[in-house]
């Protein structure tokens, strides 16, 4: 693992939230309800990438590798939008309602 794990991190945690918010969805439109165990799991798998993606930035700080600022943007940018969807379910979740009710 080089310097692109530093940069798929951040993009690769929103993956697992984006389905976190779709399995209500999918539950609505016939996919059985033991989907739904999968919610803890999809947010934890979420927070164990962004801190892979933390360990790995603080390993190439450390190790003095010039790492370009676009990864490292990148993963920030990532990092907070992780953040602010586990800070506001019910903003993205009515967001989200919105969008697909049109």
């Amino acid at each position: 693992m080089r310097k692109n794990a530093v940069i798929l991190a951040g993009p690769t945690a929103i993956i697992p939230m984006v389905f976190y918010y779709l399995i209500p969805f999918q539950i609505v439109a016939g996919a059985p309800d033991s989907l739904g165990r999968l919610r803890p799991f999809l947010l934890s798998a979420s927070v164990m990438l962004i801190g892979f993606g933390f360990y790995r930035l603080w390993r190439e700080e450390r190790s003095k590798a010039a790492l370009s600022t676009r990864a490292k943007w990148t993963f920030s940018l990532s990092a907070v939008v992780v953040l602010g969807m586990m800070l506001f379910p019910q903003l993205i979740a009515n967001s989200l309602a919105n969008l697909l009710a049109e």
